[in-house]
């Protein structure tokens, strides 16, 4: 959702951005990009950047950042990382997320998986010089900046936002407080729970899983019957005003998918295990 928007911030419009094919798994087709590339060269198009994913908002997908980077490199693309939701995850599994490194940018939501407000983001780049330079209002503003990354510096002047909360203060206050250590241990918890809660559906013959779970996201339905979408539909809304738990929803192959997402450092086995228990007792009600 975030990347048509930036486009049609930047004037370049929605036609813009390309669509790159997924495998099974849903991470992106690096040959797919190439000749999506080559195609827009060919046409005498400019790209400009690819955008990869580590960890899908839906289903927690991780793409081959290496291989996407080295597609980057070849064509001379500027690679940005959408690590919103699930980078955290490398503090645990760093092999899932090999080639993140090479990202010249990457976006973090702590307040997901960090646990701190809503509206908490972080920005990062891997040459700030970048980001000041094409904020700066002349060339001769952004050598200064250059040269002394401190003095002039100014975050308004970085971002389209202006007016902003000090949102940063309670994620280095948390850090600071209870340790990346325990930031680990809690990301931990959470991946182990949604394997928990993908063996529980696994398990369940009403249910069925429909994505792999590669961190915390866990999509699911309600089976046997010829009007799935919308009696998951229904079910959503149901188990959402029992009140017991709450869970979202995705698009999987073009169905209607339930979605459970354990991002709260405070859930526990009794908590998943109540996802189940809900989804079914919301379908017996509603048949």
């Amino acid at each position: 959702m975030s990347i048509p928007k930036a486009a049609a911030l930047l004037g370049l419009g929605h036609d813009a951005v390309r669509l790159i094919a997924v495998d099974d798994a849903f991470r992106m087709r690096t040959g797919d990009l190439r000749r999506e590339i080559m195609r827009d060269l060919d046409c005498g198009r400019l790209p400009i950047a690819v955008v990869s994913s580590a960890g899908t908002t839906a289903t927690g997908s991780i793409d081959p950042v290496t291989a996407i980077a080295d597609v980057c490199r070849e064509f001379g693309l500027w690679l940005h990382v959408d690590g919103a939701y699930g980078a955290f995850a490398s503090l645990v599994i760093p092999d899932a997320f090999r080639g993140i490194e090479r990202a010249d940018s990457l976006s973090l939501d702590p307040h997901k998986w960090l646990y701190q407000p809503t509206g908490c983001g972080c920005l990062l780049y891997r040459n700030p010089s970048a980001a000041r330079q094409a904020f700066a209002h002349s060339g001769e503003y952004a050598r200064a900046l250059s040269d002394d990354p401190i003095e002039g510096f100014a975050f308004f002047e970085e971002s389209i936002e202006l007016s902003r909360p000090f949102r940063a203060l309670t994620l280095w206050l948390s850090l600071r407080f209870h340790g990346l250590a325990a930031f680990r241990e809690s990301i931990r918890e959470d991946l182990r729970l949604a394997q928990v809660l993908a063996d529980l559906i696994d398990a369940e013959p009403m249910l069925e899983r429909l994505a792999p779970v590669a961190l915390s996201a866990v999509t699911f339905r309600y089976v046997g019957r010829e009007d799935a979408d919308a009696f998951n539909r229904s079910i959503l809304d149901r188990v959402v005003r029992r009140g017991r738990v709450y869970i979202s929803n995705a698009q999987i192959h073009g169905h209607f998918a339930l979605r459970a997402c354990i991002v709260n450092h405070r859930s526990t086995e009794d908590d998943v295990r109540c996802i189940v228990s809900e989804v079914l007792a919301a379908a017996e009600e509603l048949q």
